[in-house]
């Protein structure tokens, strides 16, 4: 069974002046073959020989396939660039020569061209066509107990609020990162690992960038001990560093920082003092 808006293995079964026909089989039905024009083919075919393709309908709702990379595939989110805006809908850079239309009453809000948005790929199969979405909590469960706090999670940004980043959650669930939380710039279009924070007596998932609680912590000192003793037993960051240098080296807000030193000061593992932290022996 063909896979539109995906890639697809299929057979060169004939050799045309323009392309090739593909197929699944050499007994598959006319409906169900594929055309791959030349300019979207790597190098020459022949007879017989299997092609990894993407499959999509052509303008007149053929199929035409393509071994070019294309950036999104059908039920999925990717981050694409808006390459026109008209009355009835915004165009989209995914690939392929006719760009992607998101449809006006498919848009979460008005668009402009040049910026890049995330967009969901839907497969149209009445009109033989896919169209693209940026409403995308038609298709993410806002709501889960599925998901445990403290669990790692692949993020993608897609929308900003006053409250914080609107994210989706392994390609299924929406979440939320409150800006409070923050301790680094995101953007929408943003793919990162990220942790969950709470979810909710509603069922509704707040995320944060990094891990929490005391596995963390334990983690975070570690960190800190072996970065020592990888330099001689002196670090120039303190808690009085600014806290964007202690993102780039740590990845961690300066708040988390700052307890985790305490921590091992207290432990007698390290000395701090106004312009460096040393390792105890």
């Amino acid at each position: 069974m063909l896979e539109i808006g995906n890639i697809n293995s299929l057979l060169v079964i004939d050799i045309l002046p323009f392309g090739y026909t593909l197929a699944i089989s050499e007994d598959t039905p006319s409906e169900q073959k594929v055309f791959l024009p030349i300019d979207d083919a790597k190098g020459k075919k022949e007879l017989e020989q299997s092609v990894d393709a993407y499959v999509y309908y052509s303008q007149d709702g053929s199929l035409h396939a393509s071994e070019k990379p294309i950036a999104i595939k059908v039920n999925d989110f990717a981050v694409l660039t808006c390459t026109g805006v008209t009355d009835f809908g915004a165009f989209f850079d995914w690939g392929l020569e006719r760009d992607l239309l998101v449809p006006r009453s498919l848009q979460h809000k008005p668009l402009d061209e040049g910026l890049s948005y995330v967009v969901y790929l839907i497969h149209d199969e009445d009109n033989h066509k896919m169209i693209g979405c940026t409403k995308l909590y038609r298709f993410l469960e806002e709501t889960t107990d599925e998901l445990s706090p403290g669990e790692e999670v692949d993020l993608l940004i897609f929308d900003e609020t006053s409250l914080g980043f609107k994210a989706v959650i392994n390609k299924r669930f929406q979440g939320l990162l409150f800006k409070s939380d923050l301790f680094r710039t995101v953007k929408i279009g943003e793919r990162c690992k990220a942790y969950v924070k709470e979810v909710r007596e509603d069922g509704k998932i707040n995320l944060s960038l990094q891990k929490l609680g005391s596995n963390a912590r334990k983690d975070l000192a570690q960190q800190i001990l072996d970065d020592l003793e990888a330099h001689g037993g002196l670090s120039t960051l303190t808690d009085k560093s600014p806290s964007e240098e202690i993102q780039a080296h740590y990845h961690v807000s300066k708040g988390a920082y700052k307890r985790a030193i305490g921590n091992l000061y207290k432990q007698k593992k390290i000395t701090i003092s106004k312009t460096h932290i040393k390792l105890n022996k």
